[in-house]
């Protein structure tokens, strides 16, 4: 083992930490350099997490002309977009070279609520992200007489629909693409619409419960497999009848 006098550590140390100074004085000239040059005047926006919404779509609910944008005060832009109702979070800054950097959280859309002549998107916790303006594709329409509040669908009947149809969807996922419509009828029953495989009328009974999804995916499996067709099928005994 070979030890290393005390005196050359103290030269190697020595060394190290002048290099060190000017290496952090150097950085630290670079940043005053781009931080203390006036920032551009702002010529062009980046955006970023848009999912459904578009840069229009938003320029338009803060009063901004999309064709001729006139950026003017965007920093009242955040607490705006805060308000906006599929919008969760929104960040805005301001780069020096004139980019201004949007960065969108949408809401996720879970339910398409229809109820009278209106239909509302809405999220998981049935708040209403869109009054007659559907934007995401693909989502299953709830009808019936429901009641509307000031921003979100309220009632334990509404409640208890979706948190039924979370449930059935999660544990079988390809229900999703195959259902179109559920409405909940006057008289307390429930019809379904099927988009796949073809146009079908489900007739569900007056209880909404898992034992009746279990029963359609097991009928559709059914009649993929023996080919069969209808236009109709009836869960509401001990068996599917097909029609």
């Amino acid at each position: 083992m070979v030890d290393t006098p005390q005196e050359i550590k103290e030269k190697r140390f020595g060394r190290v930490v002048p290099i060190l100074l000017v290496f952090l004085g150097l950085v630290a000239l670079g940043l005053i350099f781009r931080w203390a040059k006036p920032a551009k005047p702002v010529v062009r926006l980046e955006w970023e997490g848009l999912v459904v919404l578009s840069p229009n779509l938003i320029l338009t609910f803060l009063d901004v002309d999309p064709e001729s944008p006139k950026i003017g005060d965007w920093k009242d832009w955040e607490k705006k977009l805060a308000n906006h109702p599929r919008i969760r979070k929104v960040r805005i800054t301001r780069d020096p070279d004139g980019f201004l950097n949007i960065n969108v959280q949408e809401k996720v859309a879970e339910f398409v609520i229809h109820v009278g002549s209106s239909l509302y998107e809405v999220d998981e916790d049935l708040e209403i992200l869109s009054r007659d303006q559907v934007l995401a594709d693909h989502l299953i329409v709830i009808s019936g007489q429901f009641t509307v509040g000031e921003n979100k669908l309220e009632g334990r009947q509404i409640f208890d629909i979706t948190k039924e149809m979370r449930h059935a969807l999660s544990l079988y996922p390809t229900l999703k693409s195959r259902i179109s419509e559920l409405v909940a009828e006057r008289d307390g029953n429930f019809t379904m619409y099927l988009k796949s495989p073809n146009s079908i009328k489900v007739y569900l009974g007056d209880k909404l419960e898992l034992n009746v999804f279990r029963k359609l995916y097991a009928s559709l499996a059914y009649m993929e497999t023996e080919s069969v067709k209808a236009v109709s099928i009836d869960l509401r005994g001990e068996d599917a009848i097909y029609h």
